[in-house]
């Protein structure tokens, strides 16, 4: 058993317990939507029944929402933390997706297949693509819409911080901070403070040590 499991206090053990039990209560009483959603995922079937799911539930509002998301999207995502918090009206568009420990999604995003790493924070109405490829545009004489695209998984680090209306194409590094409002088409460095449209690095955060 790791020290950080053995240190916790009782308060966080019972709160730790509760969450759980929440999260096998959501589970079962969801399982009308996610086990449909899981079996259309191993049959390769498409990602329909995920989407309806996910749109639905993104309409729950308060701290039943965040448990019933939470439900749902464990059983269905590539992996999925027990006690992250997923916001109202935020919606996962694919079942390619992985939230670790610790990660915050505010209210009314929009994920793709993205990795969201351990306390990566991200604010409000931010869009996180699946790459800046997903629509081809080439042909003048068909459709966008009939040109097909390209996905690909978008990985947020450790630690950063995304800030509200924020569009995010490229990965980003650890322990990074995005400006609101920022369009990130580049991969962002580990440290890194970016912003602006194309997001840029700004200047770089730095350890209490390091500054000193």
């Amino acid at each position: 058993m790791s020290t950080m499991a053995t240190s916790r206090s009782p308060t966080d053990r019972l709160r730790a317990m509760v969450r759980d039990a929440l999260l096998l209560v959501g589970v079962v009483a969801l399982a009308p939507l996610w086990l449909p959603a899981w079996v259309e995922k191993r049959l390769g079937l498409g990602e329909n029944l995920f989407t309806l799911a996910a749109e639905l539930l993104s309409l729950t509002p308060g701290r039943p929402g965040v448990y019933l998301r939470r439900s749902f999207y464990r059983m269905t995502l590539d992996r999925c933390a027990s006690d992250c918090h997923i916001g109202f009206g935020t919606t996962f568009s694919h079942a390619d997706a992985e939230v670790h420990p610790g990660v915050f999604v505010g209210s009314r995003c929009t994920v793709g297949k993205v990795v969201l790493e351990r306390d990566a924070t991200v604010g409000s109405n931010v869009d996180i693509l699946s790459g800046r490829h997903q629509h081809g545009f080439a042909c003048l004489d068909e459709a966008i819409q009939q040109q097909g695209g390209r996905f690909q998984q978008v990985r947020i680090g450790r630690n950063s911080w995304i800030g509200n209306s924020s569009v995010v194409m490229a990965d980003i590094g650890n322990d990074c901070v995005i400006g609101a409002g920022s369009v990130v088409v580049k991969e962002i460095p580990a440290r890194a403070i970016a912003a602006g449209n194309p997001a840029v690095v700004k200047k770089w955060r730095t350890t209490s040590e390091e500054a000193a």
